[in-house]
């Protein structure tokens, strides 16, 4: 059986248990009976399309009210944003196990809002009698309260809708789809998004800032300093300091002496092409004076022993350590 048809199974046995319920925490308990049922009965990989099967499964069994109705929830968030009440399932139905324990309808405004209820920031429908097999009950339902003048009420998180985040059409139903599997607000969900962005970001900076002259140039070359972001310059400064040093010191003859160029650089600190094309510009002025005042050219580098100039020039031996 496959692991939807399980979860439509599951689903038409939670919602026949739902029938005629009222109660939040009757309906707590079934709903989690037959989540935590459905969370063993499928593969992990088919999790989300799973709770979307059984949500569905609860929508149609429970449409959507427009007024407060017993064992329901008033709601705006998703569909739109439209104001609604949902059955009390679809609040537990979810994957934030953190929503199973926010029971009642002003803990849920907390959840959401931040906020107590007051006069300020809710309005009360009053209590009303329904009578439900012959059982009079009164419900009482609190409602966030929308802007009633008409100045433009200041946009907060809480108040924001998908939509303001000008998203394109794939992106933004990707962040759908990443709220309705998790069961987060949008702005909780942009809010551990900032975090998680902006630490990645400010480490980045952090690496980028540090100053690699005090590594040794043999620890530069290593796999821990691959992906640092100053990596780069500091091995084009000595990888070009070597070739100098080598032309100079160590031979000669010009047939040993090698042109110091972009392809000389990338095979002696295996930067990327465009990152050390970039970074010779800096550099331009004395590559161009040092190859000139040995009549150095690129045709030079092409050795007729078919020798290499990483494996005739040591960088991390002639540069062992950084240049001031």
């Amino acid at each position: 059986m496959s692991d939807t048809k399980k979860a439509s199974d599951i689903a038409s046995k939670l919602t026949a248990e739902l029938q005629n319920l009222t109660d939040e925490l009757a309906i707590k308990k079934i709903t989690l009976k037959y989540w935590c049922e459905m969370k063993k009965a499928v593969s992990d990989g088919n999790f989300a399309r799973c709770r979307t099967v059984l949500r569905k499964a609860i929508q149609s069994a429970f449409p959507d009210k427009n007024e407060a109705t017993p064992g329901y929830y008033f709601t705006k968030a998703g569909k739109g944003q439209v104001e609604r009440f949902e059955h009390l399932a679809l609040w537990y139905a979810t994957a934030s196990e953190e929503r199973w324990e926010v029971v009642g309808d002003d803990a849920r405004n907390q959840h959401f809002t931040g906020f107590s209820s007051s006069p300020e920031t809710t309005t009360e429908v009053k209590p009303e009698t329904i009578t439900e097999e012959n059982t009079v009950t009164e419900v009482t339902a609190s409602i966030p309260a929308e802007a009633t003048t008409e100045t433009a009420t200041e946009l907060t998180l809480e108040s924001m809708k998908i939509e303001a985040l000008k998203l394109d059409a794939d992106t933004q139903q990707k962040v759908q789809d990443a709220l309705d599997y998790s069961g987060m607000s949008l702005a909780d969900f942009i809010q551990k998004a900032c975090t998680i962005y902006a630490t990645t970001l400010t480490g980045k900076a952090k690496q980028f800032d540090s100053d690699l002259s005090g590594v040794e140039t043999q620890e530069l070359l290593s796999a821990k300093y691959k992906t640092h972001p100053g990596r780069a310059r500091e091995m084009v400064k000595r990888a070009i300091q070597a070739i100098k040093i080598h032309n100079s010191e160590i031979v000669s003859e010009t047939g040993d002496r090698w042109h110091i160029n972009q392809t000389a650089i990338q095979s002696l600190t295996g930067s990327k092409p465009q990152t050390v094309k970039e970074i010779l510009t800096d550099y331009q002025d004395d590559i161009d004076s040092h190859n000139a005042n040995y009549e150095l050219t690129p045709y030079l580098n092409r050795k007729a022993d078919k020798r290499k100039i990483e494996d005739v020039i040591d960088v991390a031996a002639l540069v062992p350590n950084g240049i001031e």
